[in-house]
């Protein structure tokens, strides 16, 4: 058994197919197919079940996954600390991050983390903060950057299985189109949203979950439902009906047919924050990373 077997069974249980993971490997599928099936003959046991739409995992191999990806975090671990002896000469940062964390506190860190350390290797990927916090868990990423707020837990089964540092702050609001009821109205209740039409944000958004605790008990009128902030405030400013907002986005902005509402709620007071594995190995990397975050933070 080899570690380079190990990945490639890691890859290729992950992306559900050899020639996704031999994509993302660089190397041929003949290769990963063949050293897959050396390792389940190592092993003694059927890893993979090929079919029409790719590969999924066996019993043994959903038992003996997590022991697979500790392993290949391990190696990836082992390399990097022995490049970095004599100082930070190779290493990647695997980030995962909320659209708010490109728009705020990324640019600087990683124009300085690229300044200091030309040989580090930097790959992000962007998406809700669910997606990121399970991406963490999983071993995909080494660090996240996700959107908190107070009292609302995405995972909550599993945010003791992660390490939080807390950047920077915004708020929740509500958009609504300038001559709306609401734009001049003193004072705000949920209640005043009985009937209004909503513009609804993803499933795994925490701000899917914060809008649908701000109308329990109330009668839902969802009209149009997007993934992206800026195609919300201009389904707002089109008269369309209204979102919820984060004040750490860029297009969240007053003005130009759009008003923007607080809500008085604790739990709206947003937080963009990293998050790593508790009790887990850091590269040099990820620490010189995780330290530039803290850093940046002070100035905002």
């Amino acid at each position: 058994m080899r570690f380079e077997q190990l990945r490639y069974l890691e890859a290729a249980l992950r992306t559900g197919s050899f020639r996704q993971a031999a994509k993302e490997l660089d190397i041929s599928q003949p290769t990963i197919t063949n050293q897959v099936q050396r390792l389940e003959e190592d092993l003694g046991v059927v890893l993979v079940v090929r079919g029409a739409k790719g590969v999924r995992p066996t019993y043994a191999a959903e038992r003996i996954l997590p022991h697979v990806v500790a392993a290949v975090q391990a190696e990836h671990l082992m390399r990097e600390e022995a490049s970095a002896i004599g100082g930070l000469k190779l290493g990647t940062v695997r980030l995962g991050t909320v659209p708010a964390g490109s728009q705020t506190i990324l640019p600087g860190v990683v124009k300085r983390l690229l300044s200091d350390f030309p040989n580090v290797r930097f790959e992000v990927e962007e998406g809700p903060s669910r997606m990121v916090s399970r991406g963490v868990l999983s071993g995909h990423f080494d660090v996240g950057l996700v959107t908190r707020l107070a009292g609302i837990d995405l995972i909550p089964a599993e945010q003791a299985l992660l390490h939080h540092v807390d950047l920077i702050s915004g708020r929740l609001v509500l958009a609504v189109p300038e001559n709306h009821r609401l734009a001049s109205k003193d004072g705000f209740e949920a209640a005043d949203l009985e009937g209004e039409p909503l513009i609804f944000p993803a499933e795994t958004s925490i701000l899917r979950t914060a809008f649908e605790q701000l109308l329990d008990g109330i009668e839902a009128r969802i009209v149009y439902a997007t993934n992206n902030a800026e195609a919300s405030q201009n389904m707002v400013r089109a008269g369309v009906g209204i979102c919820m907002a984060n004040t750490l986005l860029s297009s969240t902005v007053s003005g130009n047919g759009v008003a923007l509402v607080p809500l008085p709620f604790e739990w709206a007071h947003a937080r963009i924050s990293a998050i790593v594995r508790n009790d887990e190995a850091r590269t040099s990397a990820v620490q010189a990373f995780l330290g530039l975050l803290r850093e940046s933070a002070k100035n905002f």
